[in-house]
């Protein structure tokens, strides 16, 4: 099973660097979609907006785009105990912090990966995929 970072995600819905390679990952896997993807999802979403990197019409597509997604069944809702997660990651932020330098929300992320079960970690981000390493993840980029 394949675990895929909101990085990974969101270059599924607009032309960034490495947009072909998640499109390449992805495949026809269904993606398991938490509240944690879905916050920093809108979250780049809106700081993209802000920014004029998209339009408004743009951002709105986009939204639709991933809720489209959301019902046809493309993304799989993760059920999990957000307390055991973040427990998870507070305990890879003491083990793993210093050497890996990795951010919270990444380590967010490869604790719910390892909450969920998955084998194979998704992402872009040189930090966090050294954390997911860390954390006994296979990575692929």
């Amino acid at each position: 099973m394949r675990y895929f970072d909101t990085g990974v995600l969101l270059k599924l819905y607009l032309p960034e660097p490495n947009s072909p390679r998640a499109t390449e990952l992805v495949g026809d896997l269904s993606a398991s979609l938490s509240a944690l993807h879905r916050l920093e999802m809108q979250s780049a979403l809106g700081q993209k907006l802000g920014r004029r990197e998209i339009t408004e019409a743009e951002y709105r597509e986009v939204r639709g785009d991933i809720e489209n997604d959301v019902a046809q069944g493309v993304f799989i809702a993760a059920v999990v105990d957000w307390v055991r997660v973040f427990a998870r990651a507070e305990g890879l932020a003491v083990k793993h912090g210093a050497a890996t330098l990795c951010r919270s929300f990444d380590t967010l992320h490869v604790a719910l990966a390892l909450e969920l079960g998955v084998t194979e970690f998704c992402t872009f981000d040189t930090r966090q995929a050294t954390m997911a390493r860390a954390a006994g993840l296979h990575v692929v980029q």
